[in-house]
């Protein structure tokens, strides 16, 4: 009965970041190609393209999150309410910035869309943390996955539906609405979202792991400006209702469900079970190779072809999904604030995304073929980079903090209690290894929560109440809270009986 209703309460979780990540996304799709705003964004062309300012709209928030995570921290949950009101007054002034003369039109535009853009990157990565912390990678990602489909149709049935005018409005309420999906989302997890900036799995990462990660989180965030710069997306201004039947949106549509669905599975959910160094390859394999038809489309100007057009359109979603995903695994792995993480990896896609538009736009307009060049370059270094780490690196890191672990652990893990002094220290690290693998088993067969895998890796260890509380910063009845669910879900009623449940799975 409590695995049903943790179900539903997961189900129920997903669902509304789902309709908040549609509204969130959904809202910059209409400032930057809805008709509504073609005025004002045509008004900045002197100036710059107008996605512009909203990249440093990004920037600033992801600045601010990076310098200082704690107060951001602290201050979030006046940010749920305040930032959303800022957001919609933002696409307002942006909207209306040219139908005035009261104020400088180009100054009330530019201060409209870096508010609009400061709001939409606070609101995203919120659903990220939110979702990553409480449900896992795999809620994170199907929630993102849903989001691009549905965004898709909504946009469809608005242009069949609504006037220009219409548009505006709904852009204007969108992030009211996606803060309260947000709040309905945070509602549902409770206090599961609200973990410790640094957890015992940062404490058994590898350090070489960590460096890796920090370099691949970066690597995701320059892939994804790049991709970004040869998407519909790259520069705004563009109706994005131009040449769209219904039988193209269908199709689109369709062609969105099928990819994105595999690639979530295979080269992003189904990829966590494999070390750091080969996790994120595949993603990165197909992602580039959507780029460079993309970018080839653009120079050779190929005729219209529904499957090319949707696989140039299905880029910019899987590049968004593997940037989120990296670095939702970087604020689970590395002993730093989230905000933190989170903010280093937004300035590192908003920086080199201004520089983009500022080069794919005016009369020096660059080439594709520069781009590619760019992207490849930057690949190399990032292999290059990911040769570094071997099986065996991590060995000097590993977690030796095992002298109380039951004894039953190690005659599981098959290994001597009388060994030499010398082999004391190798064998105290397979058997952490041992422990956790087998915990992470029994975890993704009875759909663990992050958290709740914390606690059962402690207990596993042997670990009272008391230690856990303490090494994971909880509360006591948060604590017990976890390990009930944890024998609800996986059909136990005492600690005896989960241990002996653990230590089955490799019998």
């Amino acid at each position: 009965m409590r695995i049903a209703a943790d179900n539903l309460r997961t189900a129920q979780a997903v669902a509304c970041a789902t309709i908040g990540i549609t509204a969130t996304i959904l809202w910059c799709k209409l400032m930057g190609h809805s008709p509504g705003f073609l005025l004002a964004t045509a008004g900045l062309g002197d100036w710059a393209n107008a996605r512009v300012f909203w990249l440093v709209g990004i920037l600033l928030c992801s600045l601010l999150c990076l310098f200082l995570p704690q107060s951001m921290k602290r201050s979030d949950a006046i940010l749920q309410y305040v930032l959303p009101l800022i957001g919609a007054a933002g696409a307002m002034m942006f909207a209306l910035s040219f139908h005035q003369d009261f104020f400088d039109p180009r100054m009330l535009a530019v201060a409209g869309i870096i508010a609009s853009g400061f709001g939409y990157f606070w609101l995203i990565s919120r659903f990220v943390l939110t979702l990553t912390f409480s449900r896992g990678l795999p809620c994170m990602v199907w929630a993102f996955a849903a989001a691009f489909p549905l965004r898709q149709i909504t946009l469809a049935v608005l242009d069949a539906t609504m006037s220009h005018e219409a548009q505006v409005l709904l852009a204007m309420a969108l992030p009211v609405i996606a803060a309260l999906m947000l709040g309905a989302t945070r509602l549902i997890v409770g206090s599961a979202d609200e973990a410790p900036t640094a957890t015992d799995k940062a404490e058994r990462t590898p350090k070489s792991e960590k460096r890796y990660l920090i370099i691949v989180v970066f690597a995701m965030a320059l892939m994804l400006s790049v991709v970004r710069a040869c998407s519909i997306s790259g520069v705004w201004g563009t109706d994005h209702t131009i040449g769209l039947s219904f039988s193209s949106v269908a199709f689109n549509v369709l062609f969105q469900i099928v990819v994105l669905g595999l690639f979530c599975q295979f080269a992003i959910i189904h990829m966590t079970r494999y070390p750091m160094a080969v996790r994120f390859q595949v993603g990165i394999a197909l992602v580039m190779a959507s780029l460079v038809i993309a970018a080839l489309r653009s120079s050779l100007s190929w005729g219209a072809s529904p499957v090319l057009d949707s696989i140039v359109n299905v880029n910019d979603p899987m590049a968004l999904l593997l940037f989120w995903s990296t670095t939702a695994c970087a604020t689970q792995t590395i002993r730093l604030p989230s905000n933190r993480i989170v903010g280093g990896a937004g300035a590192a896609y908003a920086l080199p995304s201004i520089i983009w538009v500022v080069l794919i736009t005016g009369e020096n307009a660059v080439d594709s073929a520069f781009v590619l060049i760019a992207v490849y370059l930057l690949f190399l270094f990032f292999m290059a980079a990911s040769l570094q780490l071997r099986p065996g690196a991590s060995r000097s890191n590993a977690d030796t903090s095992v002298a109380d672990a039951p004894v039953a652990v190690t005659a599981l893990a098959g290994t001597n209690v009388t060994e030499t002094h010398e082999d004391a220290p190798n064998a105290s690290e397979e058997l952490v290894r041992i422990v956790a693998a087998r915990c992470n088993e029994v975890g993704d067969q009875y759909g663990l929560s992050p958290r709740e895998r914390d606690v059962l890796r402690l207990l596993a260890q042997g670990r009272t109440s008391g230690a856990i509380q303490e090494e994971l910063t909880l509360a006591a009845s948060t604590v017990k809270t976890h390990m009930q669910h944890i024998y609800a879900k996986v059909g136990v009623n005492d600690r005896q009986q989960l241990m002996e449940e653990i230590f089955e799975k490799t019998d």
